[in-house]
């Protein structure tokens, strides 16, 4: 799709302005349509400490640079950001919300897509394969610069997962539909590990974790590896027992349901965000008490118009097939609350 938009980009600040030539990059992840950076620029001189071209400070502190895919069939940004604006952060407060700033990629030929590109080309063979020789796109004015989530200090700890759907629906189902999405997948492919199939973590330990020491167990199982300290893995329950947002999130959900039809894109967006967690222990001997950050990301507009018919396809196979209530012949193993619950 183009990155034009109607809008005014006068107040929006281009990053080329910033002698991209100069930068010190590093290519930090990517997905189908996005492709994430750290950029960070030369030291200022010592007649302009703290800032930069056109007296603007350092603008990449403390976020990470994301641009557009090439071939993905996305919104433009200035879409994404205006759908963000008027459709996500109502829902959420916005210290639960990794926030994102519009920022220009200069006129085309962009020094700046240009710069990325050699660095993705020379980082080719550490990409995922299905992902290598991909670009960025080509005539993108505007990239997105993002809050970065990740450890800041040595003592800090981070950890990503995606909640996916927190709530069964309908509630007289055996299996909720994240599991049932699963127990689908292995049936397609048999090919699949028994030890597979049980380690998909259920969406719904998520909130029952509050009360269930079983699925509190289970989640910290799932997200938390085996080098973190026992102070994180102490602080992470903690979180787990005790938070707000992934309550907000359910009920959110539960208030956009994709099987009434109504706004599709949102009830599918919100199944499919991801959430960062930063744990962070002051070191400075100031007895500060540790911070606990956790903010929902990957909150795009879908392409509801292009997505529907497989969802649709998708929810017809699982209802028809028997998966959401364990029928499927042969039938297929899963970690499921619900099946737990039930047995």
């Amino acid at each position: 799709m183009s990155q034009s938009a109607s809008f005014s980009s006068d107040h929006i600040p281009d990053i080329s302005d910033f002698y991209p030539e100069k930068w010190t990059i590093k290519f930090v992840n990517e997905g189908a349509a996005n492709l994430v950076f750290e950029v960070r620029l030369p030291p200022s001189p010592p007649s302009t400490t703290g800032s930069h071209a056109n007296g603007h400070s350092d603008i990449f502190q403390g976020h990470l640079l994301r641009v557009p895919k090439a071939g993905a069939k996305t919104f433009p940004y200035p879409e994404l950001l205006q759908y963000w604006d008027s459709t996500i952060t109502p829902l959420f407060p916005p210290e639960n919300l990794v926030q994102h700033q519009l920022v220009k990629l200069g006129q085309s030929p962009s020094k700046v897509i240009t710069i990325l590109d050699e660095l993705l080309a020379k980082a080719e063979s550490g990409r995922r394969k299905d992902f290598r020789g991909t670009r960025v796109l080509p005539d993108a004015q505007y990239g997105m610069l993002i809050e970065d989530m990740r450890s800041q200090n040595p003592s800090d700890y981070f950890v990503e997962f995606k909640p996916k759907w927190l709530s069964p629906s309908p509630s007289q189902r055996t299996r909720c539909r994240n599991c049932a999405r699963e127990a689908y997948r292995d049936h397609l492919d048999p090919s699949h590990h028994k030890a597979h199939r049980l380690g998909i973590l259920c969406p719904l330990d998520f909130i029952a974790c509050r009360s269930n020491r079983g699925s509190l167990e289970n989640v910290l199982k799932h997200i938390v590896p085996a080098s973190a300290s026992p102070s994180h893995r102490n602080h992470l329950a903690d979180w787990l027992r005790t938070n707000s947002l992934l309550p907000l999130l359910q009920q959110a959900q539960a208030k956009h349901d994709p099987s009434q039809g109504v706004n599709l894109e949102l009830a599918m967006t919100l199944r499919d965000c991801s959430l960062f967690l930063r744990i962070s222990t002051p070191q400075d001997g100031t007895g500060q008490p540790t911070r606990i950050e956790a903010k929902l990301a990957d909150l795009d507009k879908k392409n509801a118009a292009k997505k529907k018919k497989h969802w649709e396809e998708l929810e017809r196979d699982l209802v028809e097939g028997g998966f959401y209530e364990g029928k499927e012949q042969p039938r297929e193993e899963t970690d499921c609350l619900l099946e737990r619950a039930a047995n």
